[in-house]
């Protein structure tokens, strides 16, 4: 186990608690000095959703950066983790003074630390023992090993994370706020056979066993699905809870993976070579009809009881629309890496 294959995980999901921390990133001003004097005395209004989202969003950070230290073999790994959570957490405060319309609060950098203490604990007893090592092996038996195995598992993650916003379509390109025309939408389910396909190739190239792919991808759809339905539910305004999905949609998912399960017995790079292809087609095809809204509307397709709407839904949209082409990056890496690997051998 080395250090190398957690820095790029650990960076990602860093760079993501960042952008949480101070969207919209402007205009920047100097703190007054009424900001600098309310930093330093306690909150007066301490709201419980925010706690629990300060503490989740760490929990992560503390995992992978005690998987870090321990690569590097350094002494009180957990204890390191919880003093990078804190670090980060303290300079996410210290540069949210800069920005206007957000708050910066001891209670955060308190409720973060406490965060990353969480992720930090799954390495020690009895967790460890219980929980943290049996996810490790499961992980080293099916997935593909080293530091490839680790990218693709965070762009899974990535995938995830932007499926907690209702207000994105269940893959394709757009938001469910847009007006697509009508007489288009069947291109619109072609491309969400096309990526569902393409998915499940992505994930057939991260299982070392290609039978055992479609268990894992009828699971992560589930879970996708499942998250989708229980965030619309809370999220999203009464009339559009269930736009995030529909009759064509579901026909594309059931066609998509019709036509993945002979695909998942061909060879490791036929299917590599595939899912490229199907995730490039499904992603030009959607951004080429999907339909989209200015962010004014998008925000207001929600419900939304807490704060930090804005972070919340453009960063998951972000990811959203990111995806595929990172999945099409980490596919093209992978493929060449197969090939010269192939060659060394022969």
């Amino acid at each position: 186990m080395t250090a190398s294959r957690y820095r790029g995980s650990l960076a990602v999901w860093a760079l993501l608690l960042a952008y949480a921390s101070l969207y919209p990133f402007h205009p920047l001003r100097p703190p007054p000095p009424e900001v600098l004097r309310e930093f330093m005395t306690a909150t007066r209004y301490v709201i419980r959703s925010d706690i629990a989202f300060n503490v989740v969003a760490y929990v992560p950070l503390g995992m992978l950066a005690c998987l870090y230290f321990r690569g590097r073999a350094s002494r009180f790994p957990v204890l390191k983790a919880v003093g990078l959570g804190a670090a980060l957490s303290l300079a996410m405060e210290i540069l949210q003074l800069f920005v206007p319309n957000r708050v910066s609060s001891p209670v955060d950098l308190a409720t973060n630390a406490a965060g990353a203490m969480a992720g930090a604990l799954v390495f020690l007893d009895p967790i460890y023992s219980v929980v943290t090592r049996p996810l490790g092996m499961l992980r080293e038996n099916v997935i593909i090993p080293g530091a490839w195995g680790d990218a693709g598992l965070v762009l899974v993650m990535l995938w995830l994370l932007a499926q907690l916003n209702p207000a994105l379509p269940f893959f394709g390109a757009g938001d469910i706020g847009g007006e697509a025309r009508v007489e288009i939408e069947i291109l619109q389910y072609a491309a969400v056979g096309m990526s569902i396909c393409g998915f499940a190739l992505f994930v057939s190239s991260l299982v070392n066993v290609p039978t055992g792919s479609l268990r894992v991808t009828l699971v992560l759809l589930s879970a996708a699905l499942w998250l989708k339905f229980l965030a619309a539910s809370v999220l999203l305004k009464p009339h559009f809870s269930e736009d995030w999905v529909s009759m064509g949609r579901i026909a594309g998912l059931v066609g998509g993976i019709a036509l993945f399960v002979p695909l998942r017995k061909l060879p490791r790079f036929a299917r590599t070579y595939l899912a490229l292809i199907a995730i490039l087609a499904g992603a030009l095809v959607s951004k080429i009809f999907g339909a989209y809204s200015p962010l004014d509307d998008f925000l207001r397709l929600f419900q939304w009881p807490h704060g930090q709407l804005g972070s919340f839904a453009t960063l998951t949209r972000f990811l959203h629309e990111l995806w595929p082409f990172a999945a099409l990056v980490f596919l093209i890496a992978l493929f060449l890496h197969e090939r010269r690997a192939a060659a060394g051998i022969k």
